[in-house]
């Protein structure tokens, strides 16, 4: 799960994708010979000490640079060279668009086929869900992520691509019906390489192997089908654990199709330059690849897409992007076609901030420079004393929601006001105007709105319009209601809501205590990522189930249930 913190921006998922032209030639200089300009960009990381990444830049068809930073093994200090290889997480969805396009030129698959056709074993949810919703992330279906961390697979849990069809095969309803939103999804792409493989006749690897990799001779590149099995080269990825200290991040996912993609910059390289050429694939097909979707009756997406890529811009130049984010591992491609250029990060470290380094990497070689960041706002008043009024403030006072699991809480103490977010300290809010603050560990400013009739109804922060919350304290009596246990038929898994220190809450599949925080009737944010839930009582006002949204999934049902437990002094198996 996710904290959400004011002081960062949070970014779903990585999305991203890698499209550029390439040439002809792959004359790609030694990684020895540095290039001081690119190296700055990942000085942090260049040591031997420290995770890092492997670069590999692309122009006018060829590689011009490509060199490794860091180690790719903590332990052993093996260097990150070009041929390293790392797990590319949701880049991969670029190969498994591109191999869709290609079967669709092929005459094999088109982009209306029901995935029912492909995939008989995909439950019939009474709306259609055809290969275009699965590539523009337009189905409906759950992302496999949240998903299956709620039925209990954590980090480091083995996932494959039967994993999440079987997780499909147990969904009972759509989250919203096809076409008609727009929700990152990477179960959708591990339904197209399942469609992949059943109208070729041969496994997703295969495929992939037989006509993208071999025919471009990416000799170190392929789709993971067993995560137990050795990767020659391959680099561990970590997080940070305090001064230059790291954690390893374990990682047992064959998520083909969505993720799962082990490859090396120097092998990166000749796909960015087969962008260009369009050797493998052919101009129909990666015409096709760039085609941005849209919701039912023409409305646009509410990010552009296309087969696997995100469409967007750069300095008025078409720019074809994607990212990925897994375990440590961090990625991102961008290419921009008319200027023939691209460039491709692979990290192992979670602290990599790989799309800023790319677009930084662009400019120095495109000659644009970086547009200067904005001041911050004053940390002192920008208007005379004597000009706020302090009586208004405490229309200002209470609870106000920012997203799910995280919430503002404004209080006053003297003669200033605190706000404190989820998870954080308390920070001081400095005057400016009457209904604007500055709040110097945030960075920015937190403005608060009244309606004409005089109550304060929400309050605006880095583009959020966080609502206030009329919340009446809860009891200890009042939330007995909720107690009890609760089971998903969908999910195979059971919860227990409890209450500890007056407070709502259950454990996570790890043991963790989580709170449950009131947010309106009947429901409640997860005080520990983007989660919510909702209560559900009968014509009796008893409660009878319990639905959990995230921000990937929504309304996944828990039925109140009477499960058993142990009677005093009898041994509790490992199983219960």
């Amino acid at each position: 799960m996710t904290t959400f913190t004011m002081g960062r921006t949070s970014a779903i998922g990585a999305l991203a994708l890698c499209l550029f032209l390439a040439g002809c030639k792959t004359s790609a200089p030694k990684s020895g010979a540095k290039t001081p300009k690119v190296d700055q960009f990942f000085a942090r990381w260049d040591h031997a000490d420290s995770p890092g990444a492997a670069v590999v830049v692309v122009k006018n068809g060829a590689v011009v640079y490509q060199h490794g930073y860091g180690s790719a093994n903590l332990e052993s200090r093996v260097p990150i060279t070009p041929q390293t290889a790392f797990d590319a997480a949701s880049v991969a969805k670029q190969f498994t668009g591109l191999s869709i396009a290609m079967l669709i030129e092929q005459g094999k698959l088109s982009l209306d086929d029901d995935i029912r056709k492909h995939r008989r074993d995909v439950p019939d949810f009474g709306h259609t869900i055809t290969i275009r919703h699965l590539l523009y992330h337009t189905s409906g279906l759950r992302d496999w992520p949240e998903t299956l961390g709620l039925s209990g697979f954590g980090d480091g849990a083995i996932i494959t691509l039967d994993t999440t069809l079987e997780m499909v095969r147990r969904q009972q309803e759509l989250d919203f019906v096809p076409g008609e939103e727009q929700q990152y999804c990477n179960t959708s792409y591990n339904l197209l390489a399942a469609a992949i493989a059943k109208v070729s006749g041969k496994s997703f690897r295969e495929w992939t192997d037989a006509n993208l990799f071999e025919p471009l001779g990416m000799k170190h590149t392929h789709f993971c089908e067993d995560p137990t099995k050795l990767i020659p080269n391959r680099a561990e990825s970590y997080s940070p654990a305090g001064e230059k200290k790291y954690n390893r991040n374990l990682s047992e996912l064959a998520a083909q199709g969505s993720s799962s993609l082990f490859i090396t910059a120097e092998d990166m390289g000749k796909w960015l330059i087969n962008f260009q050429t369009e050797r493998v694939g052919g101009r129909n097909a990666f015409g096709r690849m760039y085609e941005p979707g849209k919701l039912n009756g023409g409305k646009k997406l509410d990010f552009n897409y296309g087969f696997g890529v995100v469409l967007g811009d750069y300095h008025g130049a078409r720019m074809i992007s994607h990212g990925g984010a897994w375990a440590g591992y961090r990625s991102f491609v961008l290419h921009i076609p008319e200027k023939q250029f691209g460039v491709a990060i692979l990290s192992n470290t979670s602290d990599m901030r790989e799309a800023g380094i790319a677009t930084k990497i662009a400019d120095l070689y495109l000659g644009h420079s970086s547009p200067a960041k904005k001041p911050a706002a004053p940390a002192t008043n920008s208007i005379a004393a004597g000009k706020i009024e302090p009586t208004l403030w405490d229309a200002y006072l209470g609870t106000y929601r920012l997203g799910s699991g995280w919430l503002l809480e404004i209080t006053r103490e003297g003669d200033h006001l605190n706000a404190q977010a989820t998870h954080e300290d308390k920070f001081k809010m400095t005057p400016v105007s009457d209904t604007t603050f500055f709040v110097q560990a945030y960075g920015a400013s937190v403005e608060f709105v009244r309606s004409k009739s005089g109550p304060t109804t929400h309050l605006l922060y880095k583009g959020i319009r966080a609502p206030r919350l009329e919340l009446s304290k809860p009891t200890p009596t009042s939330l007995q209601v909720y107690v009890g246990d609760y089971w998903s038929e969908e999910l195979r898994v059971a919860y227990r809501v409890e209450i500890r220190d007056g407070e709502l809450g259950g454990r996570d599949r790890s043991g963790t205590w989580v709170r449950l925080l009131p947010t309106g009737p009947d429901r409640f944010d997860l005080d520990q990522g983007h989660a919510s839930v909702q209560f559900t009582r009968n014509a009796a006002s008893e409660i009878t189930e319990l639905k959990f949204s995230g921000g990937r999934i929504r309304n996944i049902r828990f039925l109140r249930s009477a499960l058993p437990r142990p009677e005093k002094g009898s041994v509790v198996s490992a199983s219960q």
